[in-house]
């Protein structure tokens, strides 16, 4: 309610000055837009406030989304570059188990800690998708294994169909929607093709929804070297944090 009479006045004055209508305000009129203004200031430095908080509390963890039919050494060495690389930065790995990438993700995760000595239920989150689950339940569990994740990174996301194509997945699609649901930054790697290539694209034609991606999503779409995809990924991430950070300074 305070927020939409800050807007109201707002907009009243800029009526009244396109107008010309009124050049100067009454007094009480000056009194009343300066009150809704700092109410509206109050509000909007509130929720940099939360953003920031949820930042520190949930920008930790990062959500990977992928699917893969076919056993891929390259697509084997981007989760381990992009996983050694988070872990060592102090990010949590969190995935669905989604086929083909997420042995990768877990696998990877796993031997990273082991050799660094880190506590594997600590840092990697795993929740496989129980085959007899029905849609309700997928849906579900999809919003759950999002939750408390603030990032989500999308790679490959591919499935066979029925006629024997490779074609991106809905699952990993769907996962994507969940996330830009509960607000996660979305990191497509356009490069590995089907849905994060498709989710790529989208994004790129709708760059203005994504600005934190707006000097990246060209590299994300073309890069191929596993190491150099695991530096712009964690290079996109701190950008974002350090963002969040600085707008409430």
């Amino acid at each position: 309610m305070e927020l939409d009479n800050a807007v109201e006045q707002g907009n009243r004055l800029k009526r009244l000055i396109e107008h010309e209508d009124l050049i100067i305000l009454s007094a009480n009129d000056r009194q009343g837009l300066k009150k809704a203004m700092d109410r509206k200031r109050k509000y909007v430095q509130k929720l940099k406030k939360l953003e920031v908080e949820e930042m520190e509390k949930e920008g930790k963890n990062v959500f990977i989304s992928g699917s893969l039919d076919n056993e891929d050494e390259k697509a084997y060495k981007i989760a381990k570059a992009i996983c050694g690389k988070l872990i060592d930065n102090g990010f949590n790995i969190v995935t669905g188990f989604g086929k083909g990438i997420g042995y990768y993700v877990a696998g990877a995760s796993i031997q990273k800690l082991e050799s660094i000595n880190e506590n594997i239920e600590d840092r990697l989150i795993m929740r496989p998708f129980a085959d007899d689950m029905s849609p309700k339940e997928i849906k579900q569990y999809r919003n759950k294994l999002i939750a408390n994740t603030k990032f989500t990174i999308v790679m490959y996301g591919q499935v066979i169909d029925n006629n024997g194509n490779k074609v991106a997945a809905n699952g990993v699609l769907e996962e994507v929607r969940v996330s830009e649901e509960q607000n996660n930054y979305i990191i497509p790697i356009g490069s590995t093709g089907y849905a994060a290539e498709k989710v790529a694209i989208d994004v790129k034609n709708n760059i203005t929804s994504y600005p934190y991606l707006e000097n990246y999503i060209d590299n994300l779409c073309v890069e191929s070297d596993p190491n150099a995809i695991a530096k712009l990924v964690l290079h996109i991430i701190t950008d974002i944090k350090n963002n969040v950070v600085s707008q409430q300074n």
